[in-house]
């Protein structure tokens, strides 16, 4: 099952509404969804693993980000990029000091 809220077919004249059996529209009014068609296929009249099939795809439908649910990135400077200035200098070996003990 995969559930789209707020979609609406094509025809014009058509209300908003929940299309499903009793307890997956129980279900999916919980959640929120006002215009939602369901399809399923197979074994459905066992209630149990019916409702948990419902809730698994709501959960799946609630996990998927869009991009207008993205947040904002923000970039920072590669080491190269932040440290230009001092990369660029000549590398100037410098002679060692003895160290008296």
């Amino acid at each position: 099952m995969w559930f789209s809220p707020g979609q609406t077919c094509a025809c014009s004249n058509e209300v908003l509404a929940l299309v499903s059996a009793p307890v997956p529209k129980k279900l999916l009014n919980m959640a929120g969804f006002e215009d939602c068609y369901t399809c399923a296929t197979g074994q459905t009249a066992t209630l149990g693993n019916f409702a948990k099939a419902t809730f698994a795809a709501i959960a799946a439908t609630y996990a998927y980000l869009t991009p207008d649910m993205w947040s904002p990135t923000v970039f920072t400077n590669s080491p190269y990029q932040e440290y230009t200035d001092y990369l660029a200098k000549p590398f100037v070996k410098q002679a060692k000091k003895e160290v008296k003990y």
